[in-house]
């Protein structure tokens, strides 16, 4: 099964595919800061002032931004 967070536009903003083994581990906000690559609390701030959707965004652009970079 595939689970999929999809933003405006119906653009998908993350994947992930889920083996039925270890599904809890991608609702725990620890995971997703982790696969994001930010710290926890960045995380659950950006999300109390914009939103879940937005904060993903956010957070994705900045890997993306940091990866041309280097």
């Amino acid at each position: 099964m595939k689970l999929a967070l999809i933003g405006t536009g119906n653009m998908p903003l993350m994947q992930w595919i889920l083996d039925g083994k270890g599904d809890d581990s991608i609702i725990n906000m620890s995971a997703l800061a982790r696969r994001l690559e930010c710290s926890r609390s960045s995380l659950l701030d950006r999300i109390h002032t914009h939103g879940f959707d937005s904060a993903i965004r956010y957070y994705l652009s900045e890997q993306r931004q940091w990866k041309l970079k280097t």
